[in-house]
């Protein structure tokens, strides 16, 4: 994992897209847009319908791992508004599992304005020692940690260009990856992100085998 100075706290981040406030016991995650698949299948476009339990059964396995108390799914945990109630036996035991063994706050995600579950309350933001757990990043001077726009980034290793996940780093804003395994990506050099980006920003990118930390302006410098 990779340490990260955020508002007079250290987060660490690791290689899969999770970021932990182990001084705090929590875990924050975006994304995961569960039942992507089954969405996807019900307008004729047919992919693999296993990406919820894949993505669930990863998330679990690694805060297993941590002494964590707390998840924050910072939105977009659903794919639409019937995800919930789509999920099959088995995704369904997963989420239990994670809501029984966890206290889960669940930040709403525009993917999920009409969405009504009983059992589930959704969160506007929610705010933890002055930092702001949202959706989407705002042009605001507020500390935030949000996710929504699944960033990606390449760089150039020799004669090849690498494009992988990614986490956004700046005074004041950490943007996530997204954690879905069906999820794509926003390139951060797309222009809806420039007004969080500026030359100082920090980059992590997040590969299979480590992370790697590079500044914007390293990025730049490339193109």
């Amino acid at each position: 994992m990779k340490t990260i100075e955020f508002y007079n706290h250290k987060l660490q981040i690791n290689k899969e897209g999770i970021l932990f406030w182990l001084e705090k016991e929590i875990a924050i995650v975006s994304d995961l847009h569960l039942e992507k698949g089954s969405s996807f299948a019900s307008t004729g476009q047919f992919i693999p319908p296993y990406d919820s339990e894949e993505t669930l059964k990863k998330l679990l396995n690694v805060i297993d791992n941590y002494k964590v108390k707390k998840v924050i799914l910072l939105g977009d945990t659903f794919h639409d508004k019937d995800a919930f109630h789509r999920m099959p036996s088995k995704v369904r035991f997963l989420f239990e599992e994670l809501i029984k063994n966890y206290e889960v706050i669940f930040i709403l995600g525009n993917h999920e304005n009409k969405m009504k579950i009983d059992s589930i309350n959704f969160y506007q933001e929610y705010v933890v020692d002055n930092v702001r757990f949202i959706h989407e990043a705002v042009q605001e001077n507020i500390n935030q940690i949000s996710g929504h726009y699944h960033p990606v980034a390449s760089i150039k290793v020799s004669s090849k260009k690498i494009t992988t996940k990614c986490l956004i780093h700046t005074n004041n804003h950490i943007i996530l990856p997204s954690f879905g395994v069906f999820t794509g990506g926003l390139n951060i050099h797309d222009p809806v992100l420039k007004p969080f980006i500026s030359q100082d920003s920090n980059i992590y990118f997040l590969t299979k085998k480590s992370i790697y930390k590079f500044s914007n302006k390293e990025i730049e410098s490339q193109y």
